[in-house]
């Protein structure tokens, strides 16, 4: 089986956990949803440093969205869906407190601006930061609409920096790596 068609089996399989599908119209999957559906996978292939071998086990897995939230009822799906035998959290930010606390950060258009400062205050610490707009080339994970596709990149000197690793699968469906 390919890689591509485990992907999309996989994503599917979310939806339908999440209780995605149900809001669909005419079978597509409304834009956000599937945008969670994306981060949560991106939490199931990703190892952060601190639930590697010889780390604590996290409590939680926090995915946080920092600025306006247009995910609505498609993040709230995800809160208590487990990642790996670990609860995923979803919590929603306003300001730059508590962002150390997340896993995956979500940075809206909104707050993009705002990532050179957001990627100094993490510094090296183990966040996934993800973002939809482009001009977020800051970001680990760039979310992009490519015609009706959702497609990402991923800019590997972000990831190491983090001392993130994603599962070689993400790095094969990426539409690009910047090195």
């Amino acid at each position: 089986m390919g890689i591509t068609v485990l992907w999309w089996r996989m994503l599917a399989c979310c939806a339908l956990w999440s209780g995605l599908v149900g809001t669909a119209r005419a079978g597509a999957i409304p834009e956000y949803a599937l945008k969670a559906s994306y981060l949560f996978n991106f939490m199931v292939y990703t190892q952060w440093a601190d639930n590697g071998a010889g780390g604590e086990r996290p409590t939680a897995l926090n995915l946080c969205v920092l600025g306006q939230d247009n995910f609505g009822a498609a993040l709230n799906a995800l809160e208590d869906k487990s990642v790996n035998g670990v609860r995923v959290s979803v919590t929603r930010l306003l300001g730059m407190s508590g962002i150390k606390k997340c896993h995956l950060l979500f940075v809206t258009e909104r707050e993009v601006g705002n990532l050179p400062a957001i990627n100094r205050f993490i510094g090296d610490a183990p966040i996934l930061v993800v973002a939809d707009t482009p001009d977020a080339s800051e970001a680990a994970i760039l979310l992009s609409l490519e015609g009706k596709r959702l497609v990402f990149d991923i800019n590997l000197p972000r990831i190491k920096r983090s001392g993130l690793v994603l599962s070689s699968k993400v790095l094969q469906l990426a539409r690009s790596t910047i090195n």
